[in-house]
């Protein structure tokens, strides 16, 4: 593929949650170690133990953070459309590929929220003739624009 038409990044807080997980991990494992390095007796001595352990605490949930957001905002991808085709990440699709695009809607009820209540999230689906189904969620990319982007491209072919 050539020239990138158009161009879409994920909407979401991964980016700030990765940094903000790594600025904590460093402050709370090195609030531990200054806490246990510090020399005290007695009562001084356990109230820092104490604290050093939730601060090595605070540091590994930052690590965990950290290291999900990344991930997530790894698999999240780009999406890049192209003269030829459409790109999500890694995958590339040639529009001679597709076989049908598609909104679904999912509908949804969570544990979490009232009686009957549902949640409902688009989903643009891309169909490939050898049977490969792609999906990219409303929540981090904008499906309508990107949906009708292909059509007005692939109108022109």
């Amino acid at each position: 593929m050539t020239e990138i038409l158009y161009k879409y990044t994920p909407t979401s807080d991964d980016q700030f949650y990765l940094w903000l997980g790594i600025i904590l991990a460093f402050a709370g494992f090195g609030t531990a170690y200054f806490l246990l390095k510090k020399p005290a007796v007695g009562r001084a001595y356990t109230s820092n133990s104490i604290i050093a352990m939730l601060a090595f605490f605070v540091g590994l949930m930052a690590v965990g953070t950290a290291f999900f957001s990344g991930w997530s905002l790894r698999k999240q991808g780009k999406v890049e459309i192209y003269q030829e085709g459409i790109q999500f990440g890694a995958t590339e699709i040639p529009y001679t590929e597709i076989r049908k695009i598609y909104v679904k809607q999912d509908k949804s009820a969570s544990v979490f929220q009232a009686q009957g209540a549902t949640t409902t999230i688009n989903y643009l689906v891309i169909e490939q003739e050898g049977g490969k189904v792609h999906a990219i969620s409303e929540e981090y990319f904008p499906i309508g624009e990107i949906m009708g982007r292909i059509k007005e491209i692939t109108k022109k072919e």
